[in-house]
């Protein structure tokens, strides 16, 4: 991967028990990151494609970061704002982002399998063709969001808020909802393969 020349525009990282100069900065977080010890506290905004494999990110301000094709499998991104924030064709497999504000986040064609989403903001987010299959989405904020041709099978969608939602070919093959998932009026998730559950 080429690293920019010029480091003016990037914010400053600091990284935890390393004890060496973060420099390059991207090259550095990304070999933190493969060695499981990658600890940021301020990653810069400006990573496209950079593999943060397993980062501990909680809480992290990332809003508006270009972070296209980024890896971020198994990431911890718990209660982080990623408000505004270009993920498009991000792999977010397996990642917690429970609390997470996404609001207005650009997710086309992520790959958000099996993530952990709980309570997360995701109004008005661009999910256009994203991958949720058996992402745990209950209590998430989908309100507005465009989750045109995306894949819910089996994710879990209890107590979410989908009111607004644009869910044109969106596959929902065996998604959970319950009394508390707020839907359209006009939507009937049972026509739609969705699963009803009680609790």
């Amino acid at each position: 991967m080429a690293w920019p020349q010029s480091w003016g525009s990037l914010s400053l990282l600091a990284l935890w028990g390393i004890g060496i100069p973060a420099v390059p900065v991207f090259a550095q977080l990304e070999l933190d990151a493969q060695l499981g010890r990658s600890r940021v506290v301020a990653p810069s905004k400006d990573c496209p494609a950079c593999d943060l494999t397993g980062a501990e990110l909680p809480g992290v301000d990332l809003s508006s970061a270009n972070l296209k094709e980024a890896i971020l499998k198994q990431a911890n991104l718990q209660a982080a704002d990623l408000s505004q924030a270009i993920l498009n064709l991000a792999d977010l497999r397996g990642a917690n982002l429970s609390g997470a504000d996404q609001g207005g986040a650009f997710l086309w064609e992520a790959d958000l399998s099996q993530a952990n989403l709980q309570q997360a903001n995701l109004t008005g987010a661009n999910l256009q063709v994203a991958n949720l299959s058996e992402a745990d989405l209950r209590g998430a904020i989908l309100a507005g969001a465009d989750l045109t041709g995306a894949n819910l099978r089996q994710a879990d969608l209890r107590g979410a808020d989908l009111r607004g939602a644009f869910l044109e070919a969106a596959d929902l093959t065996g998604a959970l909802y319950n009394a508390q998932t707020q839907l359209d009026p006009t939507f009937n998730p049972r026509d739609r393969g969705m699963v009803f559950v009680k609790n």
